[in-house]
């Protein structure tokens, strides 16, 4: 028996007691007191005459160490550890008794522990509840595949889309999302940039963090929210493994989203289905645009109109307006690079592809061929900044079909230098390796400094010999053939003279 019932009859009869003592008891008031107590009328009358009620322990059968083992063995089953029990020849009393004996000394959380392991247990464990005291002290971030089926901007099968979130634990305010086909850490980047821009547009919601939580099991966005905090300037926490509860309010989210809107969509997954598993006739399929405009409606209107019972009938945008703390804003364009994704492509003579596009800019023209970081906006492929691999800044590109006449120009021009440049450093080269000598004047011995390579060397061919013998025989002069040439006698002569 429950304490509070024991106490509950100690009172009843205490007060019996003084009714007698007074002589005001009768026996319509003790008929009344048996059915509050759930007893019979002479029971009321002994527990009178007794002067105080007293609970009897009754000798009931208790679960051993044995049947305790078989419980386990079953699974938490009783009916299946009963049968193991007398299977083995354990004394045992009946199954009612047996039943009666489990749900006395097991909790709740212990036969859900026996039959669903530590799933089971975590649905009666007692958490402690911790409220943030003002706006952007902790947000919390996830994400969840949706219950919807869509069609692709560039496909015909239908695809699952994923939803990306980020709530503030204070005020309720959905700060940030993105929705996207196949989660990564731009999508995260994303939602991150929407929750700190403060755009009027939205709302006056905004600002830096002091605290971002999110799912610790997810490698992309780990990496992703601890590189956004490191370059921004927030701590982040991720959640203890199997502890939802740490960030209860964006799943709570996700599940308002999905109740709210996703089901009532066109290819909602949870529809009924016919016996062959299909669904029943349904109308065409959203694309993902268009889902992507009724989640941005939806959580315009959970916003700024839906009351929520835990803060007190308030709006998420009017609890926002209760705080006082003031913000943290950082300007966008410098966001902007903070908060980019980063990706490696090679330079190709087309330029950089990535995106679906190719992509453009004079300082290409140096590097093709080269592997370079490539640092975007998810979602907005206007330009992309392009660094080194040693993480040193080279250019900002933009798609070809957006460069303009002189965009155009000076990727041609810078393209014509780089080939005048190497042009003019292969001739420097040839120039030092050409053979030099000093000027034929003066006393000064001559120094020949010709730069010989072996292969020079040996390039004389052998076909040249052969000419120079036959102009030798036209000549009549074949008995110089092989013989060193001599200085001209009258030449000498004259010279001597």
């Amino acid at each position: 028996m429950r304490p509070e019932d024991v106490e509950r009859r100690k009172a009843l009869v205490a007060r019996l007691v003084e009714l007698r003592a007074s002589g005001r008891l009768n026996s319509a008031t003790v008929d009344v007191a048996a059915r509050s107590a759930g007893v019979r009328a002479r029971t009321v009358w002994r527990w009178i005459s007794e002067g105080d009620y007293a609970p009897r322990k009754r000798a009931g059968w208790s679960l051993t160490a044995e049947a305790r083992y078989a419980l386990d063995r079953a699974h938490g089953r009783t009916t299946i550890a009963w049968r193991m029990l007398q299977n083995a020849g354990v004394d045992v009393p009946s199954r009612k008794t047996f039943e009666r004996a489990v749900e006395r000394e097991l909790s709740l959380a212990e036969r859900a522990y026996l039959r669903n392991g530590e799933n089971g247990r975590r649905r009666y464990e007692l958490y402690l509840r911790w409220e943030p005291s003002a706006r952007n002290e902790v947000w919390e971030m996830d994400h969840a595949q949706l219950d919807i089926h869509v069609l692709p901007v560039r496909g015909k099968r239908l695809a699952t889309p994923w939803l990306t979130v980020v709530i503030d634990g204070y005020s309720r305010v959905v700060m940030g999302w993105a929705l996207s086909l196949h989660p990564t850490a731009a999508e995260v980047l994303a939602a991150l940039r929407e929750a700190i821009v403060v755009d009027p547009r939205r709302g006056p919601w905004g600002g830096v963090p002091e605290l971002v939580r999110f799912d610790g099991g997810l490698e992309f966005l780990s990496h992703a929210v601890s590189r956004a905090a490191g370059e921004v300037g927030f701590a982040a926490r991720p959640t203890a493994p199997y502890s939802p509860h740490q960030k209860g309010k964006v799943e709570r989210l996700h599940r308002t989203i999905g109740e709210g809107l996703i089901a009532t969509l066109p290819h909602y997954t949870g529809a009924p289905r016919r016996r062959n598993g299909e669904l029943y006739a349904q109308p065409a399929p959203l694309s993902l645009p268009q889902l992507q405009a009724r989640i941005r409606d939806f959580i315009q209107d959970y916003n700024t109109k839906h009351l929520h019972a835990s803060l007190g009938g308030m709006t998420p945008a009017q609890r926002w307006d209760a705080s006082l703390t003031p913000l943290d804003v950082i300007e966008p364009e410098r966001l902007r690079w903070m908060l980019m994704a980063d990706a490696t492509r090679k330079v190709l003579k087309t330029g950089i592809r990535f995106g679906g596009e190719t992509f453009l800019a004079p300082a290409l023209a140096r590097v093709v061929g080269s592997t370079v970081q490539v640092r975007y906006m998810p979602h907005d492929l206007r330009s992309i900044e392009v660094s080194t691999e040693g993480g040193g800044w080279l250019c900002t590109a933009y798609p070809v079909a957006q460069l303009s006449d002189e965009q155009k120009r000076a990727v041609v021009e810078q393209r014509q230098e780089a080939a005048r440049e190497m042009g003019r450093r292969k001739a420097a080269a040839s120039r030092r390796a050409r053979a030099r000598t000093e000027p034929l004047t003066g006393d000064t011995p001559v120094t020949d400094i010709t730069v010989v390579s072996r292969r020079s060397a040996n390039s004389v061919r052998p076909s040249s010999d052969k000419r120079s013998n036959k102009v030798l025989k036209v000549l009549g002069l074949t008995d110089r053939l092989n013989k060193a040439i001599q200085p001209d006698d009258d030449a000498a002569g004259g010279t001597a003279a």
